[in-house]
């Protein structure tokens, strides 16, 4: 009998504790989301337009921004956002704030990288892929995973098409 008593005892205090900790872990969960809590940032900042490009950019809407991995040794990026513009781009194209929610990530590793490369693409034809003909571009390389207060300038038009991959 007492050993029972024991037994139920510990069963109604593990019940207890575990009811406890569901409640904290909600209202850990609930307050996340009314503060608007997402993941930790990857990268922050602006895509501007240097002003010698204002022309070849008319008509052009999508803007792609493209995490790479330099240490990886696959082709695919570590992530890829699409962005479409309600006007043509011009002065300050956009401001970006990259986390996995709004980052398609494709090549995620066990931990994220310490330095990443970012490429803004404004692109003319809005289809996904490689850099094309016509196609305007920035570059920021070696960047701090978390980093704030960049700016991508769009400063490189592409005039030539890629070399085909090789399986």
């Amino acid at each position: 009998m007492e050993k029972r008593t024991v037994s139920n005892k510990r069963q109604n205090e593990r019940r207890i504790l575990l009811a406890a900790l569901t409640i904290v872990i909600a209202a850990c969960i609930g307050a996340a989301i009314f503060f608007g809590q997402t993941s930790p940032v990857i990268a922050e900042g602006k895509v501007v337009l240097k002003p010698e490009f204002d022309a070849q950019a008319q008509g052009m809407r999508t803007v792609y921004i493209i995490v790479r991995d330099p240490a990886s040794p696959m082709p695919m990026p570590y992530g890829a956002m699409a962005t479409t513009l309600t006007s043509d781009a011009t002065g300050n194209v956009m401001n970006f704030k990259l986390t996995k929610e709004n980052l398609r990530v494709m090549a995620e590793a066990s931990n994220p990288p310490q330095k990443v490369t970012i490429k803004a693409r404004l692109d003319m034809d809005g289809l996904g892929g490689s850099d094309q003909p016509g196609d305007i571009v920035g570059i920021l390389e070696n960047v701090d995973w978390g980093a704030r207060n960049l700016t991508i300038a769009l400063d490189q038009l592409v005039t030539t098409q890629p070399e085909p991959q090789i399986q």
